[in-house]
């Protein structure tokens, strides 16, 4: 595999290929947000679930916030190409998802739970205190997290350039502030 096929897989492999590939990495999100009792409350974002909330209940949260992601990125495809199908927005949202997946595994890392736990004690108690280690280790983590929304970022983007071949700048912008609005609303709704 190189380096264009990470970035890109949207122009090496088939849409069943990789819907099988995006429900089975939405399966292992939804099984990894029970066991750690997070919800996907919109794309490229999760929260602590409320307690109070059934198990089914997240599952739709999180699943309704997928399906407004594909919505809104159809009808951005339809009206920049009217040959925008509906399967290429389905697989370029539940793909662009899985570094979300090693976000939540890393998050749940012993070190990187004591670490900001620490952290948040003694930032309220006396910050000056704070150790290096703890604020070492959570600089690593909240580096290697922005690489992964970048990661699911540039997923996206060439999933929704190759399925509705934009090109210009404007439907770029267009479509980079859509996400940054889809990403917040749910946000807010959920």
């Amino acid at each position: 595999m190189n380096w264009k096929t990470i970035f890109n897989p949207f122009s090496k492999y088939n849409e069943n290929q990789l819907l099988i590939a995006g429900i089975v990495s939405l399966g292992i999100t939804l099984v990894l947000c029970n066991l750690f009792s997070l919800q996907v409350d919109s794309i490229f974002h999760y929260r602590y679930a409320d307690e109070k909330g059934s198990l089914i209940e997240s599952i739709g949260y999180s699943l309704l916030s997928y399906l407004i992601a594909i919505v809104i990125f159809f009808i951005l495809g339809k009206i920049y190409n009217k040959r925008t199908r509906l399967i290429d927005i389905v697989n370029t949202i539940l793909i662009s998802q899985i570094p979300g997946i090693f976000i939540i595994l890393i998050s749940e890392l012993p070190i990187i739970k004591n670490s900001l736990e620490s952290i948040s004690t003694m930032a309220e108690k006396n910050p000056a205190n704070i150790s290096p280690v703890d604020l070492i280790v959570v600089c690593i983590f909240s580096f290697s997290v922005l690489l992964l929304i970048a990661y699911g970022m540039t997923l996206i983007y060439n999933g929704f350039k190759t399925a509705t071949n934009i090109k210009s700048w404007k439907q770029i912008v267009i479509f980079a502030f859509l996400i940054i609005v889809t990403t917040i609303t749910c946000q807010f709704i959920f």
